[in-house]
């Protein structure tokens, strides 16, 4: 690691970026849920902070909660955040979008977590059985990494054109007040495309069950999560990125080494209900995985270019992410 963040300086050393003043403070928001553990984790021990501070830098960070991707993606073109966690169709969309400008592209993958579509009303055995005034609450629409999977479903189970059929009885809503209206009795919410550790808390309670999961329709391991940053903010600030990065890899590492410790620390910082067993259940899932290597990524470019979303596929997936992405030492 200390390799890494001597390469990372040195290569904009060489460009007279590093010479610049830095920020001192960066502001980085996380979403909701287990599949956030590192950032949870790295707000809690200050290990950013420490790492900057080992570099000679003076940093505070400033952390802060969003509902999903697009609320990020308008942060960070207000430049009002720094790092962002962006789903791969938002990550996506966005380095599309801003290629030549704000160039909003990924720094880290996050990890590899399965998401489950759950139901609850009775007679709903396949994603057919929807009725007109059933909802599907997912964290955005249209933008979503739950909304672009029930894309994915609809074009196998409908036809490739019939990729929308679904969108229509979707609505965003945060993933705790989603699993309250699914818990909570009588709502227009029958289903929900939600992570960990909400369809494990739902999938619990009677008559809610299980209607499909992500890893059946992509088919392959796949990022739940990227890291994301502007050009602008990646050259004026090296040796943070650099700091951030040695965090966040030191803190992907010791998940990885002590889950129940990870598990334990969780329940104390977020003030879930649940047990560190309930906790431990899910990082021990091999369905789930902390690592911070893109993974998948090609499989969700290619159906967004596929259905219209994204103008045309970049030249190679790995153009989604800044270099320092593929750092050696990844988890």
């Amino acid at each position: 690691m200390r390799k890494f963040v001597g390469a990372f300086l040195a290569l904009f050393v060489a460009g007279g970026a590093a010479q610049a003043q830095e920020t001192q403070t960066l502001r980085v928001a996380k979403q909701f849920g287990i599949g956030y553990l590192q950032q949870i984790l790295l707000e809690d021990s200050k290990l950013i902070e420490r790492h900057a501070e080992r570099a000679g830098l003076r940093l505070t960070v400033q952390w802060s909660t969003f509902r999903s991707s697009d609320v990020m993606i308008e942060a960070l073109l207000s430049d009002t955040l720094d790092i962002a966690s962006l789903g791969l169709p938002g990550l996506a969309l966005v380095a599309d979008r801003t290629r030549g400008r704000q160039d909003i592209r990924g720094i880290a993958g996050l990890n590899v977590i399965d998401l489950v579509l759950t139901v609850r009303k009775p007679g709903v055995n396949t994603l057919r059985d929807f009725a007109a005034n059933d909802r599907i609450a997912v964290p955005a629409v249209k933008v979503s990494n739950q909304a672009i999977l029930l894309q994915m479903a609809a074009a196998k189970l409908f036809g490739e054109a019939e990729w929308g059929r679904l969108d229509n009885l979707t609505v965003s809503m945060a993933h705790p007040d989603a699993t309250a209206a699914m818990l909570g009795g009588q709502s227009e919410i029958v289903a929900n495309f939600s992570s960990p550790p909400f369809y494990y808390r739902q999938l619990k309670a009677p008559g809610i069950r299980k209607l499909a999961s992500a890893n059946d329709i992509v088919g392959e391991p796949w990022s739940f999560n990227a890291l994301a940053a502007t050009g602008a903010f990646r050259s004026r600030n090296p040796r943070v990125l650099a700091a951030f990065l040695a965090a966040f890899d030191e803190t992907t590492a010791w998940i990885n080494a002590d889950k129940r410790r990870a598990a334990e620390a969780y329940l104390r910082i977020s003030g879930d209900r649940a047990t560190v067993e309930d906790i431990l259940e899910i990082l021990n899932d091999p369905a789930n995985r902390f690592t911070s290597q893109p993974l998948g990524v090609k499989t969700w470019v290619d159906f967004m270019v596929k259905i219209g979303m994204l103008r045309a596929a970049p030249a190679r997936w790995q153009d989604l992410y800044h270099p320092e992405a593929f750092r050696p030492g990844q988890s």
